[in-house]
């Protein structure tokens, strides 16, 4: 790592001489007395942001201030891996006259060795045991400044803000935590004026910083198996991507890359263990666009990760596809947005509504389908509503042929038909209601239905009817959310979901989708004591219904022959049973059994 581009001339090939030293002094004092109009371009960018920081926290250059002492937060863990490497730093820094020091993530000194004279030297200016180091509580200095620059940081003499350390000259450099990818420690060397003068910064800054990487190595060589296979995957995804954004998570660790941290809020992070859980349950790639809350589309590749014949944690990339519009000064009519009445804002639940609203716009016939407690009822009886003009519907429940004979008779008096339970219609049904719907023209009918099947094609393609697909709960995991707090704020009196709850809503497979949701809230709002709804407020049911689904080995294979003979078959389930070689009811059954749990039967990409 150069430092060129932030050395200023008089430093690129030794620290500060006593000269420069002077001119530090005189500069530092004309800005604390007046750091708005002060010129600190004489001064490296790093030293004159942490001057200005410095100021801001009215630190003051008094030796005083260096008595402020607390406990250190560094755990064994961290000593155990950092001491062989402070170790042999301490033999350099006897030969060299220096120090080597360990300081927790917020500047607390852990550790102190080094010469014995310069220990003494160090004891006599500040605590070289809890000594609080902070920037914001002794100003400039390398510990502190390296914490808040998140990066190696030298400090030459003059250039610290306070007077007790100006005799000092200090490299440090931010330990990073392999997986969590926060400070975890910052380690550093002092070494006296007469030593560093004829020395070039950047060879002592290599130095600390090899020692440094070498603690970050001993760290992850530490780490458990799991999180070394979810760590490697996350780099090599990096290493891949470049600057896109990479996620890795498992049930306990999130790491990200700068580009995710810019594209996501901490409320999408729920959504992302969803769907990361998801990929490892089912243990294959998947695709989806979600909502953020930045009110950003994006789209989400998320790859589960192996470690031996057990799933990991899952790596993910995103990908930006849709931004929100550019706000212009002109006032503008709001955007027309179908069917406000449902609640969410995911791209698949868009497009279902955008589909409805179609079938409105061009007069015609609606077929809404999509697994039990989708809301596909509650979006039929809501187009139904608009295509009728005096708002007349007559909801009908397909039971036989008799029942095409209601439909006809309510279209013919002017009224829109909702009919439900349409997968029930057989070819001689459809056959039977076609005919019935000769001599009409553009007629107000919306059908609502679990499946589509092949009998009702002929139908759809007479009727010209537009298909609208309700996307399941767990494929709209964004929604979950705002779907919960619009049914606790429904309530006779209003709740909130506390944090842990909305997570593990977020994450759970929801066969019963937003049915099941709403039960599970309302019933937990019910139990609750206190105006928030918390985890232990979910009754038994609910919370066995919330728990992860997770298949064998022998379960997985299974799954994966059923997802490819439905391929093969084209979706017709007869002809998949004759691939698997089994009974159409065997199949029925253990379809039932995989869609209950929440897994998606569709075939790999």
């Amino acid at each position: 790592m150069s430092m060129n581009s932030d050395l200023t001339p008089w430093q690129r090939s030794k620290p500060p001489g006593k000269s420069d030293r002077d001119m530090l002094e005189a500069l530092r004092a004309r800005f604390i007395a007046d750091p708005q109009q002060t010129d600190l371009s004489a001064v490296r960018p790093v030293i004159a942001r942490s001057w200005k920081r410095s100021a801001m926290c009215n630190v003051s250059t008094a030796r005083g201030m260096m008595e402020v002492t607390a406990e250190p937060q560094i755990d064994e863990q961290f000593l155990r891996c950092a001491d062989p490497v402070i170790a042999e730093l301490e033999r350099l820094c006897v030969d060299a006259h220096g120090c080597v020091s360990l300081a927790d993530p917020t500047g607390t000194i852990s550790l102190f060795r080094g010469e014995p004279a310069m220990v003494r030297w160090a004891e006599k200016t500040f605590p070289t045991v809890g000594g609080a180091m902070s920037e914001e509580l002794v100003g400039t200095n390398s510990d502190g400044t390296a914490i808040e620059e998140g990066a190696a940081v030298q400090v030459w003499g003059g250039e610290h803000y306070n007077e007790a350390l100006q005799d000092s000259y200090c490299t440090s450099v931010p330990i990073i935590d392999p997986l969590r990818r926060s400070i975890r420690g910052v380690l550093s060397l002092t070494l006296p004026e007469q030593l560093v003068v004829d020395l070039d910064p950047r060879t002592i800054l290599m130095i600390v910083q090899s020692a440094g990487a070498e603690i970050a190595r001993a760290l992850r060589d530490r780490l458990a198996p799991r999180e070394q296979a979810l760590l490697t995957e996350y780099l090599r995804e990096v290493r891949k991507r470049g600057s896109e954004a990479v996620v890795a998570m498992d049930e306990h660790t999130t790491i990200m890359n700068r580009g995710a941290m810019q594209l996501l809020d901490q409320s999408d992070h729920a959504v992302l263990a969803a769907y990361a859980r998801e990929a490892g349950a089912h243990a294959r790639t998947a695709e989806h666009e979600i909502f953020c809350a930045a009110g950003r589309i994006l789209q989400l590749q998320v790859r589960p990760v192996a470690e031996g014949d057990r799933t990991s944690g899952s790596v993910m990339r995103l990908r930006q596809i849709r931004t929100p519009p550019r706000l212009v000064a002109m006032p503008a009519l709001p955007a027309r947005r179908p069917f406000d009445e449902m609640i969410g804002e995911s791209p698949a639940l868009r497009r279902a509504l955008d589909a409805a609203d179609a079938a409105f716009v061009q007069r015609l016939p609606a077929f809404i389908f999509g697994e039990p407690g989708t809301g596909k009822t509650r979006l039929g009886r809501l187009l139904a509503e608009r295509m009728s003009a005096d708002a007349s519907v007559a909801e009908i429940e397909w039971r036989d042929s008799r029942t095409g004979d209601a439909v006809a008779a309510s279209l013919r008096k002017g009224a829109a038909v909702l009919l439900g339970r349409a997968e029930r219609m057989d070819e001689d049904d459809c056959a039977r209601l076609a005919e019935a719907f000769e001599g009409m023209e553009g007629p107000r009918l919306v059908f609502t239905g679990t499946h589509f099947s092949d009998a009702i094609l002929p139908l759809v393609t007479m009727l010209r009817g537009v298909e609208v697909r309700m996307p399941p709960l767990r494929m709209r995991r964004e929604d979950i959310a705002p779907l919960a707090a619009y049914f606790l704020a429904g309530l006779d009196r209003p709740r909130a979901a506390a944090p842990r709850l909305m997570e593990q809503l977020a994450a759970a497979e929801w066969p019963g989708n937003v049915a099941q949701l709403r039960e599970a809230v309302e019933s937990a709002a019910l139990q609750a004591p206190g105006r928030d709804v918390r985890s232990e407020d979910l009754t038994a049911i609910h919370r066995r219904a919330l728990a992860p689904s997770h298949l064998s080995r022998l379960q997985k294979a299974e799954l994966q022959q059923i997802r490819e003979a439905l391929d093969e078959a084209g979706g017709n389930r007869l002809r998949a049973a004759e691939i698997l070689r089994i009974g159409r009811s065997t199949l029925y059954r253990r379809l039932d059994y995989y869609t209950s749990r929440g897994f998606d039967l569709t075939p790999d990409s």
